[in-house]
């Protein structure tokens, strides 16, 4: 018996234009409003013909705003970060699934626990670390006054960190959600790649560099586009850790876009300014669409 389905290919074409038109609609309206002038756009307020002003504000967004600088700030912290975070999770999910200890499962737990701890929630403290990361060095080195006692004075090292790509990015890798990942996958490789490794001779630093890692190029490229993306739209702490312009990072840079509160924003303007944000990782995800729908299944074929 052949089932007539045709109904439900009907409902299901129609479910799928209604989800791709919810999700392009916004996309549309930043578009059209980039191509509009902000005379233009005073005038009628929003348009669905195009204007023919988006060279224009391009221009203008490339030579008389900081964008195209905080843009590449944002390239840099989201690669530091995403190289930062990958780095991480590789180690300590080589650590918990591949050697024997009684404390193990209580560091994978502590660092998966870490998910739970979003940035935003230990901004005051981190920003304080940031400020003085010697902060915990001179905690320690003063604590019950012995080296006061010893040298005449307390410790006060300084190193700040702020208003740097190290204090930026440093913080933001602070997050378990790779680890838990890679370390599902790692438990998929059959055991016995280790065991043969290890009576070839291979070491476990040999057997990581030559077996593990081409193994895991699919999730690798996938989470570390993905941990590239996290960063690249995270504002509160690049808002925070950053002061001057010269590293303010782009999300940052578009807010702050409009800094005449007395005048109608120019709308035209800061959409141009959105759509050389948005920019970037569309690239790399148009670049790397291949691995990143691999790297979904969590194995390589």
């Amino acid at each position: 018996m052949i089932e007539n389905t045709r109904s439900i290919d009907r409902v299901a074409t129609a479910i799928l234009i209604a989800g791709l038109a919810f999700v392009l609609a916004p996309l549309a309206v930043v578009v059209i409003t980039a191509t509009q002038s902000y005379e233009d756009f005073l005038a009628r307020n929003f348009s669905l013909v195009p204007g023919t002003h988006f060279a224009g504000n391009f221009r203008e967004i490339w030579t008389r705003t900081d964008l195209p600088r905080q843009t590449l700030n944002s390239v840099i912290v989201g690669a530091i970060t995403a190289a930062g975070r990958i780095a991480l999770a590789v180690t300590t999910s080589y650590a918990v699934v591949y050697f024997a200890g009684r404390g193990r499962g209580l560091v994978y737990a502590a660092v998966v626990a870490s998910i739970m701890l979003p940035l935003e929630l230990m901004i005051i403290t981190a920003y304080q670390v940031t400020a003085n990361v010697a902060l915990p060095l001179d905690a320690v080195a003063n604590m019950g006054g012995w080296w006061g006692a010893l040298f005449g004075a307390p410790l006060d090292l300084q190193w700040n960190l702020l208003d740097t790509y190290a204090g930026i990015s440093v913080p933001m890798m602070a997050q378990g959600s790779c680890t838990l990942i890679l370390v599902q996958f790692f438990r998929t490789i059959p055991p016995q790649l280790a065991r043969a490794a290890i009576i070839d001779g291979a070491g476990p630093l040999r057997f990581l560099r030559d077996i593990l890692l081409p193994l895991s190029k699919g999730p690798l490229t996938a989470l570390g586009i993905y941990m590239f993306i996290s960063a690249w739209v995270q504002y509160m702490w690049p808002l925070v850790a950053a002061s001057s312009p010269a590293r303010t990072m782009a999300v940052v840079g578009l807010a702050r876009l409009q800094e005449d509160a007395e005048r109608i924003p120019d709308f035209p303007l800061q959409m141009t300014g959105a759509i050389l944000v948005t920019l970037p990782p569309l690239i790399l995800i148009a670049l790397f669409q291949r691995r990143i729908v691999r790297g979904l299944t969590l194995s390589e074929k």
